[in-house]
């Protein structure tokens, strides 16, 4: 594991690493309260709505983009990590149910005490300031209680029937193995109007300032049986052309390119494959024309 994306992590994440890899503490819960509170990236629940207000502004510069509408609409997600992603978002904007599949699931810990008053309380009083006072904070935690399911699992093999209105997934689909078998799931639930919108991270998932850095220098088998199966390896193309294999009518956005910042080596398998837009993409929507 590299040393920069430690150094990126607050003390209790990093101990959460630890913990989980250390004999004697290894099976313990995939999250704490404190550490998924402490994460810059799972403790401003905030984040979705700056996330989807980002992705649907790139969105509308490219495509007849109209915002995605919640109102009495089925929503789900692909993985929704352990706080239940766009799900609370989802619910407060009208959202008739929201579905997802989350390996790290763990309904105990969502509803505990303190993800309630530090997380969602919190949550809850920005969603209003957003979106106006749509519901009070116990009707928003009934929503939650009542209208949100999650499966423990892979979202392929996810009990999750279709026909459903809006599909969302943050940085999930890198690192999905395989990915064809979740693409056909989405089929599976998908009606004359679903509404797609997925923002794929291509890059390393390091902090670095060249998010290509160790991608390119050897085929992707090779960095696979080196690094784990943590990131994919598939390119724009790939998960455009799964899609449309599928029959999802999808168009691929991309929404930061990066090439100025790339000086490594290319692998010649890399080059056979892509262009440079492919290579140099870092991160892509895959969003549906508007209903």
């Amino acid at each position: 594991m590299r040393l920069s994306y430690l150094l990126s992590l607050t003390p209790l994440e990093t101990w959460r690493l630890a913990r989980l890899r250390l004999p004697g503490l290894k099976g313990g819960p995939a999250w704490t309260p404190s550490e998924l509170l402490s994460s810059g990236k799972h403790g401003r629940g905030i984040r979705f709505a700056e996330l989807l207000l980002r992705q649907e502004a790139v969105a509308r510069r490219h495509m007849a983009w109209q915002p995605l509408d919640f109102e009495g609409r089925r929503a789900v997600e692909i993985g929704c990590g352990p706080l239940g992603g766009f799900g609370p978002l989802a619910l407060f904007c009208g959202a008739v149910s929201f579905e997802s599949a989350e390996p790290e699931w763990d309904a105990a810990l969502f509803f505990s005490d303190e993800i309630r008053e530090r997380y969602l309380r919190t949550f809850h009083a920005d969603l209003c300031a957003l979106y106006g006072p749509r519901m009070d904070f116990a009707q928003f935690t009934a929503a939650l209680q009542g209208r949100m399911t999650i499966h423990r699992g892979g979202f392929e093999a996810a009990p999750i029937a279709g026909p459903v209105d809006i599909v969302l997934s943050q940085s999930c689909i890198e690192h999905v193995f395989p990915l064809e078998a979740t693409v056909g799931k989405l089929a599976s639930i998908q009606g004359k109007g679903t509404r797609f919108l997925h923002l794929v991270d291509f890059g390393n998932h390091y902090p670095t300032g060249n998010p290509f850095d160790g991608l390119y220098d050897q085929p992707p088998a090779e960095y696979i049986a080196r690094r784990g199966k943590a990131i994919n390896l598939l390119r724009a193309p790939d998960v455009e052309s799964l899609f449309a294999k599928h029959g999802i009518p999808v168009a691929m956005v991309a929404s930061r390119v990066m090439k100025d910042s790339f000086a490594g080596v290319i692998h010649p398998w890399w080059r056979e494959r892509y262009d440079d837009t492919a290579l140099f993409t870092q991160l892509a929507l895959v969003v549906s024309p508007s209903a």
